[in-house]
């Protein structure tokens, strides 16, 4: 039998055209008893009968309809800002959730008041024995880390662990720190928002706990070339924005060869302009930025050198020639030995 649902936890899900998954994302919810009217929809514009299907089959939901298209950001802070409840869980309208995770997540963050946000780990709806995201942290020239992609999850074990990062597939958050830390970053679209927020947590000091025993279910895909823009602009502003400048400066050589491998792979793949885009959108960005660090240092609890990693990177296989495979080991060392050589000298403690 499933455990009664958490009094104080509501749920919301951002949705744009996703009838053909929603149900499945609602049915689930419905799994883990959770009341209908605990539930808002944020709906960003569809255009697939998503409202009137809503109206039909969930007639005691909340839904709000937002005006304009701008990425799912505006609707999870709706979603934030607009439950009642002092835990919400943020969920994509392409996952489903399973029957214990919500449950699990909250009694394992009551355990310790520095939790404030609660993640389980992703696997794919069409293959829920393999991982899509676990374990997440961030590279310190600002690229994901995610270990266990595509690996089995069997193989994860039970343990809980702290991570520095997670997607946002559906993710518990205590609504005061989510809006301590600013919420997300609504310019970002898509690309780096997820990292971006659940970075801001901890470097406010609080915890991300993964719990392998709580699931959700991801109708993942590959994602599209126009993603390229939004990557690399919200890339930079991310590091502009949240790294210390020390930070910044430590990095710098690593950054001068980073950015030029990264635009000779991109230009040679086709994707020349679209680099140079971000380049312009990087600094239409930059007037706000000494604000943006302001909130950064308000909040800051803990420095760089204690969050930031060195790892494997994630690069997506159309983008790799067999030159580039076969020194990818190598510039991953690289970073490595001058990652362990920053924290013992200028980024220790």
């Amino acid at each position: 039998m499933t455990a009664t649902f958490p009094d104080d936890v509501g749920v919301a899900i951002v949705c744009h055209n996703n009838l053909a998954t929603l149900p499945a994302t609602l049915g689930s919810l419905d799994a883990a008893g959770c009341p209908h009217d605990r539930i808002l929809i944020v709906d960003v514009l569809s255009t697939d009968e998503t409202l009137n299907w809503l109206r039909a089959m969930y007639p005691a939901v909340r839904v709000r309809t937002l005006d304009r298209n701008d990425g799912p950001s505006p609707g999870r802070n709706v979603g934030i800002r607009e439950t009642p409840q002092p835990h919400v869980f943020l969920l994509d309208a392409d996952v489903q959730v399973c029957p214990e995770t919500i449950q699990r997540l909250r009694a394992a963050m009551a355990e310790d008041r520095a939790i404030k946000i609660g993640s389980p780990i992703v696997v794919h709806v069409n293959n829920p024995a393999l991982i899509q995201y676990a374990d997440g942290s961030l590279h310190f020239i600002c690229e994901a880390i995610n270990p266990w992609m595509d690996r089995p999850l069997a193989d994860r074990g039970p343990l809980p662990a702290d991570v520095g990062v997670a997607p946002t597939c559906g993710l518990l958050l205590d609504r005061a720190a989510a809006i301590e830390v600013g919420l997300f970053d609504e310019r970002y679209f898509i690309g780096k928002e997820d990292g971006d927020f659940t970075h801001r947590v901890r470097l406010a000091g609080y915890r991300i706990l993964e719990l392998p025993s709580a699931l959700v279910l991801h109708h993942s895909r590959p994602r599209g070339n126009w993603l390229f823009y939004y990557q690399i602009r919200n890339r930079w502003h991310f590091m502009l924005k949240n790294y210390q400048w020390r930070t910044i400066v430590a990095i710098l050589p690593c950054l001068v060869i980073h950015e030029p491998l990264q635009l000779l792979v991109l230009h040679a793949k086709g994707h020349a302009r679209v680099y140079w885009q971000a380049v312009g959108g990087l600094l239409a960005m930059l007037p706000d930025l000494a604000r943006d660090r302001a909130l950064v240092n308000r909040i800051r609890r803990v420095p760089d050198g204690a969050l930031l990693r060195s790892d494997r990177l994630i690069v997506r296989e159309d983008l790799m020639s067999p030159l580039a495979r076969r020194g990818k080991a190598a510039y991953e060392n690289l970073l490595a030995a001058y990652w362990s050589l920053l924290r013992r000298t200028v980024l220790r403690g």
